[in-house]
């Protein structure tokens, strides 16, 4: 008996340690997040320490019938999901990427997903930016989107699933309510939403789950039974070409009642719209070099822009370092597309002195010198 006990709680401890080599995690105050290295994303009610509301949201994308990216037949890490120090974008980051090596029928698309989760202290809600490369040899047309299931409360089941039409959010709350969640796609026009009852089983055939993400339709209300809902949700089909990507974004807010929720939700539009005019901050053709520009003004005090080009599409950091070659910053860290790209660097924490910063894009990388004087 003594040896059965220790067993379970050598297992329980595996299963513990596990989950934090795995996973990150951050909280705003007002709902936290958890995001594993295969790309599911839980939604916590306030802090870490609350109670669960969504056991697991995750990238579903469909080519056809046959050839479909989820989270149970595809996703396997590539890059290590990590807490980004120092985010440019927002008060806290969460970044990782998956690929589809886990499965292996050729039942799923060569996609290469990564996963930014944003959040800000003291806000409700937070902004989830999906990033897809197509590394099949050829174009692929696929539907992208999502599969989300409830845990409203910290229970499964009986909860409810209803659009709201007005304001394009997927809202899931459980009478007597005392939480609401929402879900929007912001960045295009969500034109599927499939709302099913959960079982066994229901995520093991790629028909079903392409069949669900091209439903076709809006479904506005599902009251679920006993073993609760699984809801999905996608935009019409894109065109990626061979090495090519496709960006989508997503909203996720909470509120004590329906109001709290979709205000909540407001503030994440209007985050996102201001997120993605700093990333590609001016426009023109697309350059044929890499290229990483004097940053102005220089010196500074505390905040100065930092301008560079890149050629294709790459996962791109940026780095600063002091004099003695320890990294104090990483305001970009994140995949890019072809173009001209600026970002503010705010060094308010550092001391005065002389910084260097470097870019990273593929095989390119070049280093410039700034100087802080406050």
């Amino acid at each position: 008996m003594k040896l059965k006990f220790l067993l379970i709680v050598t297992l329980l401890v595996i299963s513990f340690v596990t989950e934090e080599m795995y996973s990150q995690s951050f909280e705003t105050g007002k709902i936290a997040i958890t995001m594993n290295s295969y790309g599911r994303v839980r939604v916590i009610k306030e802090t870490l320490a609350g109670t669960q509301q969504i056991d697991r949201s995750s990238f579903l994308a469909g080519v056809n019938e046959n050839i479909v990216f989820s989270y149970k037949l595809s996703a396997e890490p590539e890059d290590t999901v990590k807490n980004v120090e120092n985010p440019l974008l927002s008060d806290y980051e969460i970044s990782g990427s998956v690929n589809n090596t886990y499965d292996t029928t050729g039942g799923s698309p060569d996609f290469l997903v990564h996963h930014n989760v944003y959040g800000w202290s003291g806000e409700g809600y937070v902004l989830v930016k999906f990033t897809v490369k197509n590394r099949e040899t050829s174009t692929q047309n696929a539907v992208l989107g999502m599969e989300i299931i409830a845990r409203i409360d910290g229970s499964y089941g009986l909860e409810t699933v209803k659009y709201l039409p007005d304001s394009k959010i997927i809202s899931m709350f459980r009478l007597p309510a005392s939480t609401f969640v929402g879900y929007k796609l912001l960045s295009h026009d969500m034109t599927n939403l499939k709302m099913i009852e959960w079982y066994e089983g229901y995520n093991d055939v790629n028909s079903d789950l392409f069949g669900w993400l091209t439903y076709g339709q809006i479904d506005t209300l599902l009251d679920s039974g006993g073993d609760g809902a699984v809801t999905f949700f996608s935009k019409d089909s894109v065109t990626i070409p061979v090495d090519g990507e496709e960006v989508f974004w997503v909203g996720i807010s909470i509120g004590a009642n329906e109001a709290e929720m979709v205000s909540n939700m407001d503030l994440a539009k209007v985050k996102y719209e201001t997120i993605t005019d700093i990333v590609d901050e001016y426009s023109g053709s697309i350059p044929n070099l890499y290229k990483l520009e004097q940053n102005y003004p220089n010196p500074f005090n505390p905040a100065t822009t930092i301008q560079f080009q890149i050629p294709k599409t790459e996962y791109v950091t940026l780095k600063v370092y002091d004099v003695l070659g320890n990294e104090v910053a990483n305001p970009v860290n994140q995949i890019l597309t072809a173009g001209n790209h600026s970002v503010q660097f705010n060094a308010n924490s550092l001391t005065s002195g002389m910084y260097f910063y470097r870019i990273t894009a593929g095989s390119y990388s070049e280093v410039k010198k700034m100087t802080l004087i406050k």
